[in-house]
């Protein structure tokens, strides 16, 4: 009786670890480009389906984050279960560094100006590589190499989403995770 309750325990807990590699969760920030059977939302350059309900409020254009799982239907297309979609509302550069405790370790939206190596933010905080982005507020730097030309490209009408974090020298920065054209 003993072995056959161990053997239980181990054909649920194998079948827990199988079902968990499944169903792992996805993370993903995008555009909200539309709704059909599914929300489709652009990140990237690809567009992923996620079945959910669209968040009060949110119109075609404007940036979410996306947490689910990865599901296929009986056609075998896949998609994402939603567990949250939660739009990710627009910040100025001012708006983040005064309210620095309030956004760290958070996701931002900034909708700037790409400034290259630009250096009224002060010192790169984590690499020599690390860019600005300049908005009618002020700058913060853009952690890890530029995504356009650091000079030519000055100017250029950019947003950054990323994770607001702050180096060991106390300079705010943007670890990003999207950066669009506009």
């Amino acid at each position: 009786m003993k072995s056959i309750s161990i053997l239980m325990v181990l054909i649920i807990v194998c079948s827990g670890i199988i079902f968990a590699n499944a169903n792992e969760i996805v993370n993903l920030v995008g555009k909200f480009i539309g709704e059909k059977v599914y929300l489709m939302v652009l990140s990237k350059d690809k567009t992923f389906y996620v079945r959910s309900k669209v968040p009060e409020g949110l119109k075609e254009g404007e940036y979410v984050e996306v947490k689910g799982v990865e599901r296929t239907d009986k056609d075998g297309n896949t998609y994402i279960w939603a567990l949250q979609v939660k739009e990710i509302a627009s910040k100025t550069i001012d708006e983040v560094i005064k309210g620095i405790k309030s956004y760290l370790g958070k996701k931002v939206l900034i909708s700037g100006e790409f400034r290259g190596w630009e250096g009224s933010a002060g010192p790169p905080p984590v690499t020599r590589s690390d860019w600005v982005v300049k908005d009618d507020t002020g700058y913060i730097y853009v952690l890890g190499a530029p995504p356009f030309n650091p000079i030519e490209d000055k100017g250029k009408k950019i947003i950054v989403i990323g994770t607001l974090k702050v180096s060991k020298s106390d300079i705010p920065y943007i670890e990003p995770i999207l950066i669009e054209e506009r």
